[in-house]
């Protein structure tokens, strides 16, 4: 007869693997959403994901509630689970949770930054500016994976694990609705100056003109996706 021990490793074994099968359905899904793989307002129908996946019901439905939690799923009583559709509002709310955070960590990031994370954002602007010829990109979603590993490290700066954590779920779904642009969207000129400008302030240890730098740069990214998306601001 098993022991008491023993039924309780193998009940949390067994959350473990629901629980890492769940993650990875989670992080399929995700992926599937940013890449439009799976389009706003498309049913999610749980039984055809799980045959899909090789899993159960139950893996599906804790990574549809956590596509919920962020936003990126609508589960609609007695009709089913869609796509949702971001609005103009939930693109500002977004932003404004971006520009609070990272203007607090190059605030920090002036004082407390080292040398070889300042010659890291560096490398990573450097990075950038070879994916782009003049004002155009050249491979706009390579462009976009540098520019979120350029802003995570800004954010990194700040040495606050809670912020990053939450800044990297905003950055999640700003990434959705960057998703649809392509190698034929401009701006990549006035984006190279603002980065720049992040740079040399952090290097001068100016909190104040860096966080003024962060400012401008997402107040103007957060307008050319809205417009970009052709959202209603109305």
């Amino acid at each position: 007869m098993e022991n008491i021990t023993s039924l309780m490793l193998k009940s949390s074994l067994s959350s473990l693997d629901t629980s890492s099968l769940s993650s990875r359905v989670y992080e399929r899904l995700l992926t599937a959403i940013v890449r439009q793989e799976l389009q706003v307002s498309q049913s999610l129908d749980v039984e055809n994901l799980a045959r899909s996946f090789g899993v159960s019901r139950t893996p599906v439905q804790l990574a549809i509630a956590r596509l919920a939690d962020l936003g990126l799923v609508e589960i609609r009583p007695r009709k089913g689970t869609f796509v949702a559709r971001l609005t103009a509002q939930d693109v500002h709310e977004l932003f404004e949770v971006r520009g609070l955070i990272e203007g607090n960590a190059v605030r920090k990031g002036a004082k407390l930054a080292s040398e070889s994370e300042l010659m890291a954002l560096k490398g990573l602007i450097q990075g950038l500016q070879g994916l782009s010829s003049g004002d155009q990109y050249i491979d706009y979603h390579a462009f976009l994976e540098q520019d979120r590993q350029f802003h995570s490290t800004i954010v990194t700066l700040g040495k606050n694990r809670r912020l990053v954590l939450m800044y990297n779920q905003a950055r999640t779904l700003i990434e959705l609705t960057r998703a649809s642009a392509n190698k034929q969207i401009g701006g990549a000129a006035v984006t190279h100056e603002r980065h720049m400008a992040i740079v040399e302030a952090l290097v001068a240890r100016d909190g104040e003109k860096a966080a003024v730098a962060v400012e401008e740069h997402i107040q103007e990214s957060e307008q050319a996706i809205i417009e970009r998306l052709h959202f209603s601001t109305g």
